[in-house]
């Protein structure tokens, strides 16, 4: 190789490498220095591009997570306010038993029917009154609220608690069946007809569904109460439940010139009234034959009272049973009845046998569609949700009213304990999502590090290579600059 002034190849050649080692020295210090194996698109265009795309993710997720602590603090507070309201309505049903005894006095009455408007009053402040950051959560604003969850569009959980002011809470959808009554002059095997199949809600219920309730005495498997226990059978299904209603029927008026005859047998639930002497139709025998139901209702499952205004005789099954009255004339005719069973029953033959079916509740917390039941339920196949079982609508002016207090505050304790396990599964939902977000976040930052983040162990290795390749070009470029006087040595030596 010839030895040149002009071009030091050499020089050149140390300068190139010393250059790109210089390179490699900036970029392992940037990289130890920032902590990141890609600084610029450079770096690693492709790594560069993935990185950015997970950083959106974890940023997204951290936003998200942030989203979820807000939504259980809102549950939180629903919750809070449900507790409470479901407080309130303990108290109130307190109060409406308390009104259902018929024996207190005026002035109490008018004491808990003070207490339970102011109870009513607070109930309805507080299910206004309860919201978070200004928006009401308990008054029936608060419906089909999108949660974001997640980095991504559609990442979304969509939550609604219902209305508890009292005009919406304890509101239900009710059917209540026909009463059915057969007649006949002689104890049939069969007097109601057969039951139909039913659908409810799309659940079928088979004609053969049906069986004994285990205390009529007469069509036991037709009662009010074997149809409460078979639609009851699948209301897993039809999310409608049934509630069997007492059975009272009312006989008419005495009949003056009819007597019930000492030798005349009159039953009950297959049970004989017993009597020695013949009854009167008068207001005494009127007493006399309820007294003598009454002495066997234990047997019969049936009592008996009067009403004042009328005279008539009430029977009342108070578990719902089907109440079975056979009269048998011992001689003659009976042309308008006999005590207790005036013109128009069926009581108007020597040998008649009547039975009456009771009736009963379908009820469920929304609409439901009820098909093929129209001789034994309802012609009625669409129920919608009414107004007349509100909570505002609670009355304990009277026992009666009272009474069906307890049926209106059992719907809205169940109903607001519904609402609470809605509230409740909301969020065990929301834990388990934010759960979920904790590991997605872990593993994408994991990853976003090993696409992004250096290795110190690696680049402190290269750092430590680089330094001494720079040390060593230095030395060798000043060589290789001091290659020309060399050939200015040879022009000397002449």
């Amino acid at each position: 190789m010839g030895l040149r002034i002009n071009t030091n190849v050499a020089s050149l050649s140390a300068q190139n490498k010393l250059q790109q080692t210089t390179k490699k020295l900036t970029g392992a210090l940037e990289r130890l220095s920032t902590g990141l194996r890609i600084n610029k698109g450079s770096d690693d265009v492709v790594g560069l591009l993935k990185s950015e795309s997970l950083r959106s993710q974890i940023r997204g997720i951290g936003v998200a997570q942030l989203n979820l602590s807000n939504g259980s603090n809102i549950l939180g507070v629903a919750e809070g306010g449900l507790a409470q309201l479901t407080d309130i309505a303990q108290q109130l049903r307190e109060k409406v038993v308390q009104a259902s005894d018929d024996t207190i006095s005026t002035s109490d009455r008018t004491n808990i029917s003070t207490a339970t408007t102011d109870l009513l009053s607070e109930f309805n402040r507080l299910a206004l009154a309860n919201e978070f950051d200004g928006v009401k959560l308990l008054a029936g604003n608060f419906i089909s609220k999108l949660f974001q969850v997640g980095p991504k569009a559609g990442d979304t959980l969509s939550m609604s608690i219902s209305d508890t002011k009292s005009s919406a809470v304890g509101r239900i959808a009710i059917l209540t069946s026909l009463t059915i009554t057969a007649q006949t002059g002689t104890l049939a095997t069969q007097l109601f007809a057969a039951p139909d199949s039913i659908v409810i809600n799309g659940a079928t219920l088979g004609s053969t569904s049906f069986s004994s309730d285990g205390v009529s005495t007469v069509e036991a498997s037709e009662s009010a109460i074997a149809y409460v226990n078979a639609i009851n059978s699948i209301s897993g299904q039809s999310g409608v439940t049934a509630l069997v209603n007492q059975n009272v029927v009312t006989l008419l008026t005495y009949e003056s010139a009819n007597d019930l005859g000492s030798q005349d047998i009159l039953a009950i639930n297959g049970v004989t009234i017993f009597h020695s002497a013949a009854i009167s139709a008068s207001a005494s025998g009127n007493t006399t034959l309820i007294n003598a139901i009454n002495t066997v209702s234990s047997a019969t499952g049936v009592t008996a009272t009067q009403v004042s205004s009328s005279s008539a005789i009430v029977l009342t099954a108070t578990d719902g049973r089907n109440i079975a009255v056979r009269l048998n004339i011992s001689t003659g005719s009976v042309s308008g009845g006999v005590v207790g069973f005036g013109t128009g029953t069926a009581m108007l033959s020597t040998s008649a046998y009547s039975l009456y079916r009771g009736t009963f509740k379908l009820v469920k917390d929304d609409a439901f569609v009820l098909t093929g039941a129209t001789d034994e339920i309802s012609t009625t196949t669409s129920v919608s949700v009414g107004t007349g079982f509100a909570l505002n609508t609670l009355n304990v002016a009277t026992s009666t009213n009272a009474t069906d207090g307890i049926f209106i505050l059992d719907n809205v304790i169940r109903q607001l304990q519904t609402r609470r396990a809605d509230v409740g599964s909301k969020s065990i939902r929301f834990e388990l999502a934010s759960a979920e977000l904790a590991t997605r976040n872990e593993n994408l930052s994991a990853a976003e590090s090993r696409i992004r983040d250096a290795d110190v162990a690696v680049e402190t290795a290269a750092l430590t290579s680089q330094q001494i390749l720079q040390q060593a070009g230095v030395t060798v470029l000043a060589r290789a600059n001091a290659i020309p006087q060399i050939a200015l040595s040879l022009l000397e030596s002449r």
